[in-house]
């Protein structure tokens, strides 16, 4: 949706290149996704027996080759260390239980798109621990430090990121439903997909959820391919994504109302009036902000972005109680396995 013509602070055209755009709110301030994932930490812990049973099944190489792990949509938080750890020793438990006298090295990729705030997440990583095929006690000791080592893989995850056969475990929670794209469609105001008056899928026409539908199996195959090229033999991939209970692909559920009512309201304000502020309900604005500020501040500028989610804050704290009784997220989860 756009803002009001004539706005100087409007910044980019609705055709973004979101692969050169997205990405979570960087930094460590009150708004970033740093400080705002607590969220999704509470629903990653809570399929931790999932992915277990899923490590369960992947082969464990000789201890002379080294074990790869890569989460693919990182962020710039403590969650994904955090599920790097756990996938790390559970894996060592496995070549312990195994009779192995020794682990592998372990490497871990975190993988993002380009514009992702690695800076911050890697001074989050603690310091390496002595490495190279070592004792189980070296591996699993909780010293403070990380028993693998780290890179950063800036791209885009619908294409090639890795080697043939390289890695033996992909994770990736609450990414795959990022689209690559805003299906061109949608955009067309001359086409009956056109998402007029709507920032987000809820409440779409079905011609415009049609066109989401189809961006999104184009994009959940070309994800499969790449992955498929790049697991090893016996190697496994963990998937968790927003989901939904019902047919209607509009009902979105929790994101629904996070984004499609009360930052739809609050945009609408903006739009009909760029000249109100407020001061209250900042938690709900803010999770809302690391999640799709750089997206805001894209299409219409920093100033006006603050203002949106400042006006945001104002109607979910009007609306707290009834916010906090209806707001659920329904997640999906997929375990993939090459054999």
């Amino acid at each position: 949706m756009a803002p009001p013509s004539g706005d100087s602070n409007v910044v980019v055209s609705s055709n973004l290149k979101l692969e050169r755009l997205l990405s979570m709110k960087g930094g460590k301030d009150e708004a970033s996704y740093a400080n705002n994932s607590q969220a999704q930490a509470k629903h990653a812990r809570s399929m931790l027996h999932l992915l277990k049973e899923t490590l369960d099944g992947v082969n464990l190489n000789l201890p002379e080759t080294p074990f790869v792990v890569a989460d693919l949509g990182c962020s710039s938080g403590n969650n994904t260390i955090f599920i790097v750890n756990v996938i790390i020793e559970h894996i060592a438990k496995r070549y312990e239980a195994s009779g192995h006298t020794c682990v592998p090295e372990f490497s871990a990729f975190f993988a993002d798109l380009p514009s992702n705030d690695f800076n911050t997440l890697f001074q989050l990583l603690p310091p390496l621990a002595n490495q190279g095929v070592g004792s189980m006690e070296e591996c699993l000791a909780s010293t403070g430090h990380r028993s693998f080592f780290a890179a950063g893989v800036p791209g885009s995850f619908y294409r090639r990121l890795f080697p043939a056969r390289s890695v033996d475990v992909f994770y990736s929670a609450f990414s795959l439903h990022w689209l690559s794209q805003v299906p061109d469609i949608v955009m067309d105001k001359s086409s009956t997909a056109y998402n007029k008056g709507k920032i987000f899928i809820h409440g779409a026409n079905k011609k415009a959820a049609s066109a989401y539908r189809k961006q999104f199996q184009t994009n959940l195959a070309d994800f499969l391919k790449m992955r498929s090229q790049e697991m090893k033999k016996g190697g496994s991939m963990f998937i968790a994504l927003l989901g939904r209970t019902s047919e209607d692909p509009t009902d979105q559920g929790g994101a629904g109302l996070l984004f499609g009512t009360h930052f739809q309201d609050a945009w609408d304000d903006l739009v009909q009036e760029p000249d109100d502020a407020a001061e209250v309900g900042m938690a709900l604005a803010n999770s809302c902000r690391s999640v799709s500020g750089v997206l805001v501040d894209a299409h219409i500028g920093d100033k006006l972005g603050h203002e949106l989610f400042l006006r945001m804050a104002n109607r979910a704290t009007n609306k707290a109680e009834e916010i906090l009784e209806k707001i659920q997220f329904f997640h999906i989860v997929a375990s993939l396995s090459l054999k």
